[in-house]
């Protein structure tokens, strides 16, 4: 009976540490690289470069949107050399709204887009990143935005 609980025990913590809070949409096109980020992230890429991620984490400060938003915005003027070229309101799967930062950024003679989404709870704050050489993004365009349209926060 012991070993029995002790297996029921294992296998719920594994279960458990196998969960994300969140469920990404992975657009055709995109590879998910499976098992190399930890339970609150997710990275997925295409053959040429650019990269979709997911990362979660507590809201905690407790802020709401607009501070997250602010405060992401900012890191990335003053600590990456982002420059912000359009904001926009979005929606999850669930109809939780979030705010879309659209960033350029030039390395060298190539142009490169960042896009930020974030959406928040009462409990977690959820960032949804696509990055890569300018007319790869512009390509790809759609399967980013069904991506965020398709994000599932838990």
């Amino acid at each position: 009976m012991r070993s029995r609980f002790a297996c029921i025990a294992v296998f719920a913590l594994l279960f458990a540490s196998a969960c994300r809070p969140f469920e990404p949409a992975t657009p055709p096109g995109f590879v998910e690289l499976e098992d190399r980020y930890g339970r609150s992230e997710y990275r997925a890429t295409t053959a040429d470069g650019v990269v979709l991620g997911v990362r979660a984490f507590d809201n905690d400060p407790k802020g709401e949107r607009a501070f997250w938003v602010r405060a992401l915005e900012n890191r990335m003027r003053d600590m990456g050399g982002y420059a912000l070229l359009e904001k926009r309101e979005v929606k999850d799967r669930a109809g939780l709204p979030g705010t879309q930062l659209r960033f350029g950024h030039d390395e060298g003679d190539e142009p490169y887009l960042y896009y930020l989404t974030i959406f928040v709870t009462d409990g977690r704050v959820f960032v949804l990143e696509a990055g890569g050489a300018r007319p790869q993004m512009q390509r790809l365009a759609e399967q980013i935005d069904w991506s965020v349209k398709n994000f599932l926060h838990h």
